[in-house]
């Protein structure tokens, strides 16, 4: 049987050792209901502390109901989308394709009351490995932020949001190639075209050049 402390020996919730040698903590909630810590523990001591801060999150306002943060991402994200008001369709669509793409085969399975800043770097570092490129990288972290700030700041499922990278959401264009001078006269061989000026025979057999520049094409000719 398990065994439990004495009546009234602690201020603020229970520990009990379970037959397995764990300790148990529970507590008396804000919303009056007994819920119980989030794992065993190996020493009383641990669990003590446990409590302890556990106290001193609902003292602050700060306390989350851990029934809630059982809610998986998938399930949770999909609901997100489904009732975010004003997403044109053309959105909705985007939107669910990178989910199921690029957030649920990873993160879908995770419940929100477990994910963390580590897991979540984790799942970019795994993105990228897998060829998947920077700018649609940013367009599915930016989703994934989105989702969890509403969980956070709106429903009050988790404390925070762990999408705390930064430059994650920053969308680096590819640098376009630029041609070289001896790539660029190739290309206007190729065309039939000088890329600047023109060139013509006169009467003396001397070649002239016309453009905004002929005068000082001519010196140059003269002189050599």
């Amino acid at each position: 049987m398990a065994k439990g402390n004495k009546p009234n020996h602690r201020r603020f919730g229970n520990i009990r050792q379970l037959p397995s040698g764990r300790y148990q903590a529970s507590y008396l909630g804000p919303d009056g209901r007994r819920h119980n810590a989030p794992e065993t523990y190996e020493r009383k001591g641990d669990a003590e502390r446990a409590l302890s801060l556990i106290e001193a999150e609902i003292v602050k306002g700060d306390w989350i109901d851990p029934e809630r943060g059982k809610i998986k991402l998938k399930d949770y994200a999909e609901m997100w989308i489904k009732e975010r008001p004003g997403l044109r369709p053309r959105t909705v669509d985007l939107y669910t394709w990178t989910l199921n793409k690029h957030i649920t085969p990873y993160l879908g399975t995770v419940q929100l009351g477990k994910l963390s800043t580590a897991m979540v770097r984790r799942w970019r570092a795994d993105l990228l490995g897998k060829g998947v490129s920077p700018t649609m990288l940013a367009k599915a972290y930016r989703l994934l932020r989105a989702v969890l700030m509403t969980a956070a700041e709106d429903d009050g499922i988790i404390p925070r949001n762990p999408c705390r990278i930064r430059g994650a959401d920053a969308e680096h264009a590819e640098e376009r190639p630029v041609l070289t001078v001896p790539q660029v006269f190739e290309l206007a061989d190729r065309l039939g075209r000088r890329p600047f000026g023109n060139v013509r025979k006169v009467k003396d057999g001397v070649s002239g050049c016309g453009s905004s520049v002929t005068g000082r094409c001519g010196r140059i000719l003269r002189s050599s």
